[in-house]
């Protein structure tokens, strides 16, 4: 007699780890996903399958890796637990453009997805660019300058990406964050996630979000004295017109890391909130913890 096992209860870091395939055309290192890579991304994507988080508000510079964790997230919901999933986008242009060349190659390399995700056809309803059905739940692709988009079905995941990018109203029906947070609110197990840069001081969205939340940030341990430290623009040193000098120093003992110090480092971090935790969860990164930025070009970049 077969015995059918249930499938094995995964987080979507776990998740990620065993069956996310990083697409050639999408991806600067395509093939298998490893979280250890920039181990920051664990705590956003652990946060997720957190039954006491209902928000995680993701405040980052570039090139830290939020599209990969986006579609993580996404590839996770139509696996592991079915729901139906709202995307928001600055415009419907962008949510066009995210789901051609990054939701559409994850679902075809990624092999546990193929399957459940049928591919666009203009016959079928079922799928099409920015709306795609699943066993159990389906995905929309909407801009935030579209009103219509934002305030039909209801929705149990809702993600949110650059949403400093997003107008003030949608058309004349008001903030468009707030539209789509209201598309989940009869779901008692609701998911919701504001991602961007941010732009305008005190004219933030994603800055006045995070500030709201209980504001994670990611400690490293100096390889020196082990004083764990946020790592801050201000400790990147380097000698006048040579980037190529430049090193990051601890706040604490003074002792200075190359690149292969500091990534060593980060793979040992861990989030720390700085205030109490209400069912909101923020994350804050900059550019220095990204393993695919050098040192000597943050200096380039700023001059």
């Amino acid at each position: 007699v077969r015995i059918v096992k249930p499938p094995k209860k995964l987080t979507v870091s776990q998740w990620a780890d065993e069956y996310r395939q990083l697409s050639s055309e999408a991806s600067a290192e395509s093939g298998k996903w490893r979280t250890s890579r920039a181990e920051y991304q664990r705590g956003i994507m652990e946060s997720f399958s957190d039954p006491d988080v209902h928000t995680v508000i993701f405040m980052s510079s570039s090139q830290i890796g939020k599209s990969e964790i986006l579609l993580n997230i996404i590839g996770y919901f139509i696996d592991q637990d079915p729901s139906p999933i709202l995307l928001v986008q600055p415009t419907l242009d962008m949510a066009q453009a995210f789901s051609k060349d990054r939701v559409t190659p994850m679902v075809r390399d990624t092999k546990v997805l193929t399957n459940k995700v049928s591919e666009s056809k203009a016959k079928d309803s079922g799928n099409t660019i920015l709306h795609k059905t699943f066993p159990g739940g389906h995905i929309t692709m909407s801009g935030a300058n579209s009103p219509a988009s934002l305030a039909s079905r209801p929705v149990r995941v809702v993600l949110c990406d650059e949403v400093d990018r997003y107008p003030v109203s949608a058309g004349t029906e008001g903030d468009p964050v707030n539209l789509a947070f209201k598309r989940s609110t009869t779901f008692w197990n609701k998911k919701r996630m504001l991602t961007s840069t941010p732009t305008v001081k005190y004219a933030s969205r994603i800055e006045s979000a995070y500030e709201e939340s209980d504001k994670r940030k990611f400690y490293i341990p100096c390889p020196m004295c082990n004083k764990y430290q946020v790592l801050r623009w201000s400790n990147v040193v380097w000698d006048k017109d040579k980037p190529e000098t430049a090193k990051y120093y601890c706040e604490e003992c003074g002792s200075g890391w190359d690149d292969s110090t500091r990534w060593a480092s980060i793979k040992k971090g861990k989030w720390i909130a700085e205030k109490d935790f209400a069912g909101t969860a923020g994350f804050w990164l900059n550019e220095i913890y990204s393993p695919w930025v050098e040192l000597e070009q943050m200096p380039r970049n700023f001059l």
